[in-house]
């Protein structure tokens, strides 16, 4: 329920004490600060590894790694779009908690199985780095925003 949610700040990849003055912790007007307010038993976080990793919220522990570490970075043109490289650059549950759909700057989402950790689908359309992506709150329809100033709806099934 609402009373197990617990917010968490984060900055630079590190986790805040609780308590601690934001200006303590070096964070000053303008700084890029992430809340994540959970009652999951597990998060998922973005990396510009080329990877997503699910972890205990609890214990910070990584419990499972999507993707290949070291994927190549640098920018290339291929089929007429810029792909900056296979950085993620969002991830995000679906609903039921079974799948995770990442954004990447090579232009593609990709769909994972938890289970697996196997690709379901790569969805194939923009054609500049994507920024975000989403699941619809039934789980049948994920979004994603790109820098070609578009965004897209897709079917998770197809």
């Amino acid at each position: 329920g609402a009373a197990d949610l617990r917010p968490r700040l984060f900055h630079c990849g590190g986790e805040l004490l609780p308590g601690l003055p934001l200006i303590a912790a070096g964070i000053r007007a303008g700084s890029p600060l992430t809340v994540v307010v959970t009652a999951a038993s597990r998060i998922v976080s973005a990396s510009d590894d080329g990877t997503a990793r699910i972890w205990n919220p609890e214990t910070g522990d990584c419990l499972q790694t999507l993707g290949t570490v070291g994927w190549e970075k640098r920018a290339t043109v291929q089929d007429g779009a810029l792909r900056a490289g296979r950085e993620m650059t969002s991830a995000a549950f679906s609903p039921d908690g079974k799948l995770v759909l990442s954004a990447s700057a090579d232009c593609t989402a990709k769909i994972w199985s938890t289970q697996s950790g196997e690709i379901v689908h790569t969805l194939l359309g923009h054609r500049r780095r994507l920024r975000s992506a989403a699941f619809s709150p039934d789980g049948a329809l994920a979004v994603t925003a790109s820098d070609d100033l578009t965004a897209k709806i897709w079917s998770v099934e197809s």
